[in-house]
């Protein structure tokens, strides 16, 4: 799977809490975000330290919400995991290491 491919079908999939995505559409996307992120979180610091948030990287955040737990959902179960794994995310360290190996796992049989 290409990188331009991995997030075309994450966005297309916005929606979509059923089925599966493989380990690099889920790992794309993550890159994505981080690439997209970053310079808004700049932009944010330079162009707009007088306010006490940073709106631009708040902004991106809420419209990449539902994509992003779409595709978390998604990856839970190509490991044989239901949603509410995501719940994992909550608890600090354990929970992170826990979360990072199962989405790093390669595809599970069906």
């Amino acid at each position: 799977m290409t990188f331009s491919l991995a997030i075309n079908l994450a966005f297309r999939r916005w929606s979509d809490f059923a089925g599966r995505s493989t380990r690099a559409e889920f790992w794309f996307f993550a890159l994505f975000q981080t690439i997209c992120l970053l310079p808004l979180i700049v932009l944010d610091a330079v162009a707009l330290s007088s306010l006490p948030f940073y709106p631009l990287s708040i902004i991106f955040c809420i419209v990449m919400l539902t994509p992003t737990l779409s595709i978390s959902v998604r990856r839970l179960h190509d490991q044989n995991k239901k949603w509410w794994w995501l719940f994992m995310w909550l608890i600090p360290v354990i929970g992170w290491v826990a979360m990072i190996k199962i989405n790093a796992s390669p595809t599970t049989a069906y």
